[in-house]
């Protein structure tokens, strides 16, 4: 009776996360992508010669130093961890969230941050030139190119009145349907591209975003945490 018993509870753990993974599967499906043509990944490992590979920061180049810092560090609540200063038209700044607690909610120190940036996920390297021309923001003259960086925060809602707060650009509100030239500059292209029916399907699944400008004018996608 042990014996089967023992069989029974192995069986049962076994099983659990299949059917976790499967359940998660479906709650993605159904938060995400409601009534859309959506495609789960196929769950394939990643080449073993790639372990350990981590996407560790994003790099934008900036025209104004100053203004950008108030508005990531101020605004979005980034920390500095530190600056490079090439000379007085030119710097490296990283700039980061705790790496500490869910979704960065513990505290650390900027020297605690600094130790562990090679460790540390979501970091935004700031090149600051005074004669950058922004041609890498996003631009429906060139394409192919950066995109958004994309946010997950505790309450959409209060983060769109803190944007509002700090005067930014916000181009698409928390349950307004997205225009075309919103999503014109989301994908980067040409006035045109979008037909009626494609819109439409790229407003619902867009709903429940809030998407706005950093004062370069590179755009922010801001979802909602999950509970």
């Amino acid at each position: 009776m042990t014996d089967f018993l023992l069989y029974v509870f192995t069986l049962i753990l076994s099983i659990l996360p299949l059917h976790s993974q499967a359940c998660l599967g479906h709650a993605l499906l159904k938060r995400q992508a409601p009534g859309l043509n959506f495609t789960l990944g196929d769950s394939q490992p990643q080449p073993p010669a790639t372990i350990g590979y981590n996407l560790n920061h994003f790099a934008i180049t900036v025209p104004n130093y100053n203004a950008t810092m108030d508005f990531y560090l101020n605004a979005l609540g980034f920390r500095h961890i530190f600056t490079v200063p090439l000379d007085d038209k030119h710097s490296i700044s990283y700039i980061g969230y705790p790496q500490g607690g869910r979704n960065g909610t513990g505290y650390q120190t900027a020297e605690e941050m600094n130790r562990e940036k090679n460790n540390a996920e979501g970091l935004i390297e700031i090149l600051y030139s005074e004669n950058a021309s922004n041609r890498s923001a996003p631009d429906p003259n060139f394409g192919v190119g950066f995109s958004h960086l994309g946010f997950v925060v505790p309450s959409i809602e209060e983060t769109q009145a803190r944007l509002d707060a700090y005067n930014a650009n916000i181009i698409k509100r928390v349950g307004a349907p997205i225009d075309e030239n919103a999503a014109l500059y989301y994908f980067g292209l040409p006035k045109g591209q979008f037909a009626p029916p494609q819109l439409q399907e790229v407003g619902s699944l867009f709903d429940g975003f809030l998407l706005a400008l950093d004062p370069s004018g590179y755009l922010l996608e801001f979802q909602q945490q999950d509970p």
